[in-house]
């Protein structure tokens, strides 16, 4: 892999990594339209390491707070989200390691998320409760909606956020909710990956690092951006584009055959 290439999977994963739009779903695509061999496990973990950063950084406070405060609300609430995608992601690991190579339900799962975003906005009354006030209930039905992301084109901060406002909470609380749920999980699917490492793969090449220093900054960019963005607006254009990237991969995957 090019720097070059690496560089441009690195900004699409931090992008798409916290916009509503699937980062494992765009990452399939774009490696199928740039004819590049699936990524490494080197690659993605620099990756994944890098979105990582983007969220620990811009969630500081909220991280630091939760960690001197053990028995905060906020912080068994998240736990509570957090236990049913492991157990998904656990019991389910082998088949989506095929679907993810396979890229066929690609195009059926962007046309999922993106008419997931358009019902909430059109359906759900905006909600007004702050993250740490919703029940334990809501909480684990919005850790199922995460582990149901784990398919490569549903987007896990779409499904959490869908989940959230559907919960009542309100739209920033729910952006908010969705990012720092993401900690546990980019961190322990970091560190999944890392057992594997042989040593060979901590002598990290140019196209490694310049991944994840783009993956980190377009990361804090996106994250910054959405949350000002859904203060004042709807979902529903990021539902159209994925609806409409979504009937694009369907042609190509059942007529014109170019890269699927």
């Amino acid at each position: 892999m090019t720097v070059i290439q690496a560089t441009i999977l690195g900004a699409l994963q931090g992008v798409t990594e916290f916009l509503p739009i699937s980062s494992s779903g765009h990452l399939v695509l774009a490696q199928k339209m740039m004819h590049v061999p699936g990524s490494s496990l080197s690659f993605d973990v620099f990756l994944h390491f890098g979105t990582l950063l983007a969220v620990l950084f811009a969630f500081r406070r909220d991280i630091s707070t939760l960690l001197t405060k053990p028995r905060d609300r906020l912080l068994r609430l998240l736990l509570v989200s957090t236990l049913p995608t492991v157990a998904i992601g656990l019991v389910f690991e082998r088949t989506i390691e095929l679907v993810f190579h396979s890229g066929a339900t690609l195009g059926i799962e962007f046309v999922i998320t993106g008419l997931l975003l358009l019902y909430v906005e059109a359906a759900v009354v905006p909600g007004r409760l702050q993250a740490r006030d919703i029940s334990y209930r809501r909480a684990f039905w919005i850790g199922m909606a995460q582990g149901a992301a784990i398919l490569p084109a549903l987007s896990r901060s779409g499904l959490t956020l869908c989940a959230s406002l559907g919960a009542g909470v309100e739209r920033q609380e729910a952006v908010r909710y969705s990012f720092l749920l993401s900690v546990p999980i980019i961190l322990g699917a970091t560190v999944l990956e890392l057992k594997n490492f042989g040593p060979f793969a901590w002598s990290a090449s140019l196209p490694l690092l310049c991944g994840m220093i783009a993956s980190a900054l377009t990361g804090y960019a996106a994250i910054r951006y959405l949350l000002r963005f859904i203060k004042a607006r709807s979902l529903r254009p990021f539902g159209y584009y994925v609806i409409a990237l979504g009937l694009l991969v369907i042609a190509d995957q059942w007529l014109t055959h170019r890269f699927f």
